[in-house]
């Protein structure tokens, strides 16, 4: 029996029900006062300041070496364009990806023949998440990384069912498009896709190589341009000062001041990293000034420090000798990262700090929505209680200020979906654009939270929002598949 032949929906309701569940979702949030923030332009650190937005982008986007460069190019083209009146064209834009996110999600599920109802089901239990919505009114990259990432997978399955240079050219063009948006999606990872889609489909090699080399030269391109500006062969240089979060960030007073003495780090171990450069006077000096903004200012003028000044180079080199120096002499640091990184990954997707004031507004209902469908049983009003509860002798209570559901959960659907590739015995009838598809949102999902999780410690549910839309496609799939093999044994 081919796969969902006989399961009965009516065509467009499914549409309707998504539909109607985003606007009164949205209206119901509005109304509860969830409201969309564009602060993180003016205060974030992955920003250029939004002056030089307005009067020197292209220069600032060149020069820029703290991170890739797409997310501030669509931002800053919105701010050049709307300079008094940003916030709401950016919260159009957000509100329309939140739609195109809803149906995409609807439409990749259709693609696996999910059942309409169980399809429909999934994608409202997901925008109506609290953690979605707070997203969606957030001018930060997460949603349009989770909106490309559920593209990618569409434009991948209509390559397999129909290879051409056109239909490679389309997703290779959406994974262009994630590697200019964050680091984390390296070349290594596009490098890997083309391989594989060389190897699964050898007679679409020209193809593959039309839609593929385009986009490595490109980004070859990026990673050259800073190499020769900056002497970084990366998109972003921030990965030496990040890795001090996850080594000496995470040592104790005695410890810190223990290994210093010891000669084994640096007392740059003791300063936190990202702090701003006068902290920093008697590790660095000033680089004579460039005439180039964004190279030059300490700070921005919102006030906050510029990652990208040219002396925070120097720093990611001191940063990542101390992490060296403790990754060989003292890992139990980098340990206590990696359990808070995988603690924090499973938590649900509001719970962050950005989220504070908002969360107020709608603290009935996400509590709610958190304990049903996430298991976070019990909820701490800062990470800094949960510190002072693990001090205290609390640690076995932990998990349940966590999603204890997906501890359970996400592990189990990545290892059904490497069964349904690796092992015969645990097949489904599976075409081979599903086979495909299927590799391709577990290499994604595999890859990026190892590069999260062991690159980064407090923010990981942030970085595991963007393939929650994956793992949702994960789950309707492994249900449809149980549904199958019960009513066909055989």
């Amino acid at each position: 029996m081919s796969r969902g032949a006989d399961m009965k929906h009516f065509p467009g309701a499914a549409d309707l029900w998504l539909f109607a569940a985003f606007v009164l979702s949205r209206v119901a949030y509005y109304f509860a006062g969830v409201r969309f923030d564009s602060s993180p332009v003016r205060g974030y650190w992955q920003y250029i300041d939004p002056v030089l937005m307005q009067h020197r982008l292209l220069e600032s986007l060149y020069y820029l070496h703290m991170q890739p460069p797409g997310f501030n190019l669509a931002v800053g083209i919105v701010v050049k364009l709307f300079p008094s009146s940003y916030t709401v064209v950016l919260q159009a834009i957000y509100l329309l990806m939140g739609v195109l996110i809803a149906y995409s999600l609807l439409h990749l599920m259709r693609l696996f023949h999910v059942p309409e109802g169980l399809s429909a089901a999934l994608a409202i239990l997901f925008i109506v998440n609290p953690g979605c919505v707070l997203y969606e009114n957030l001018a930060i990259y997460e949603y349009p990384i989770l909106l490309l990432l559920l593209v990618a997978a569409i434009a991948l399955f209509r390559f397999c069912q129909a290879p051409c240079a056109r239909r490679s050219v389309e997703f290779f063009a959406v994974i262009l498009a994630l590697v200019m948006i964050r680091n984390q999606f390296h070349l290594i990872y596009v490098l890997v896709l083309a391989g594989a889609m060389i190897a699964a489909y050898p007679r679409a090699r020209r193809a593959v190589w039309i839609g593929s080399l385009p986009v490595i030269a490109l980004i070859l391109a990026l990673y050259i341009k800073n190499w020769v500006l900056f002497h970084a062969f990366t998109a972003s240089t921030w990965a030496g000062m990040a890795t001090g979060v996850t080594t000496t960030f995470q040592l104790t007073p005695d410890e810190a001041d223990r290994l210093i003495r010891a000669g084994v780090v640096t007392p740059l171990a003791k300063i936190p990293p990202f702090s701003g450069l006068d902290s920093y006077s008697a590790y660095v000096e000033i680089p004579p000034r460039t005439g180039i903004p964004v190279l030059d200012q300490a700070e921005t003028s919102t006030g906050h420090p510029n990652f990208n000044n040219l002396a925070y180079l120097k720093l990611h080199d001191l940063y990542l000798k101390n992490s060296e120096a403790i990754w060989r002499h003292y890992p139990i640091a980098y340990a206590r990262s990696v359990l808070i990184a995988w603690f924090a990954y499973f938590l649900p997707t509001s719970d962050m700090h950005s989220f504070d004031d908002a969360r107020l507004r709608i603290h009935t209902f996400e509590r709610f929505y958190n304990v049903v469908f996430f298991g976070q049983f019990r909820q701490a009003s800062s990470r800094k209680d949960l510190r002072t509860l693990r001090a205290s002798g609390g640690a076995l209570a932990l998990p349940l200020y966590t999603g204890t559901f997906l501890i359970v959960v996400l592990p189990a659907l990545v290892l059904w979906a490497l069964a349904q590739l690796a092992l015969s015995r645990f097949r489904i009838r599976w075409k081979r654009e599903e086979r495909a598809v299927l590799a391709f949102m577990l290499f994604t999902i595999l890859f990026a939270t190892a590069v999260s999780n062991s690159l980064s410690t407090f923010e990981n549910n942030r970085y595991r929002f963007v393939l929650d839309g994956y793992y949702t496609v994960l789950a309707g799939t492994a249900i449809t598949s149980a549904f199958l093999r019960r009513c066909n044994p055989c």
